[in-house]
């Protein structure tokens, strides 16, 4: 009768730990999944606002395009002054905005340059990311209903665990259960040490040789001196 209250005790320890690590990978899933979103999220991010860059700059050279065309109307208007000046003075002003307009011209035509080059760089950018962006949503999309699939998995496992291991909890003494949750509770939901090459699996501490021999009787409940646990022969 003992024997066989140990090995459901020993069962009800391995379904707790099954229980354990199932609860576990289920709080760690909408974690994983929520990452997934957020790196397609993310990418989306940049990608709109590569979109924006390109408008951006393709605003900033037609207003480039706007101020060139006033620069070489304002170097025509100095350059007609420039013939119909009265004085050396004016002659010489009107050089000077002509130059003036000229540097002006040169600047912008250089910046509409760097605007072109740009925009054609992040039109190739867009182009690459709209691909991968597309694949990775794909990709992604697949993954998460893989995980929604393995976490309806993991809760009728854990559904199932529940439903033995309260079936193994009800056939055990009441008092023996106590004790098992009572120790289980403080060592880390492992209250059932098995004992393996003369130590105990809990706390890895000796157990003298007679004490084993009293053990593996399995007539009672014996606890490791040193850590607490209950004490069971091996079951490997």
């Amino acid at each position: 009768m003992m024997k066989e209250t140990f090995l459901r005790l020993w069962n009800l320890q391995q379904l707790d730990a099954e229980l354990k690590t199932l609860n576990v990978k289920l709080e760690q899933l909408p974690g994983r999944i929520e990452g997934l979103s957020k790196i397609a999220a993310d990418m989306r991010t940049d990608l709109e606002q590569a979109r924006q860059s390109i408008i951006e700059h393709r605003k900033q050279y037609k207003l480039a395009e706007v101020d060139l065309k006033s620069a070489e109307e304002k170097i025509g208007g100095y350059s007609v002054q420039l013939y119909s000046a009265k004085t050396n003075e004016q002659y010489k002003a009107f050089l000077k905005e002509i130059d003036t307009q000229k540097k002006l011209k040169s600047d912008i035509e250089d910046r509409m340059i760097v605007l072109m080059e740009e925009t054609e760089a992040l039109d190739r950018k867009v182009k690459q990311q709209e691909s991968k962006v597309a694949e990775f949503e794909t990709d992604t999309q697949r993954k998460i209903q893989m995980l929604e699939a393995e976490k309806q998995e993991i809760a009728a496992a854990i559904t199932e665990r529940r439903d033995q291991r309260e079936t193994i909890a009800k056939s055990l003494p009441e008092e023996l259960l106590k004790r098992y949750d009572r120790i289980r509770s403080n060592k880390a939901g492992m209250a059932v040490a098995p004992i393996k090459r003369e130590r105990c699996t809990g706390c890895l501490s000796p157990i003298p040789a007679q004490r084993i021999l009293e053990i593996e009787r399995e007539d009672r409940v014996y606890l490791c001196e040193a850590c607490g646990r209950i004490l069971v022969v091996s079951r490997d």
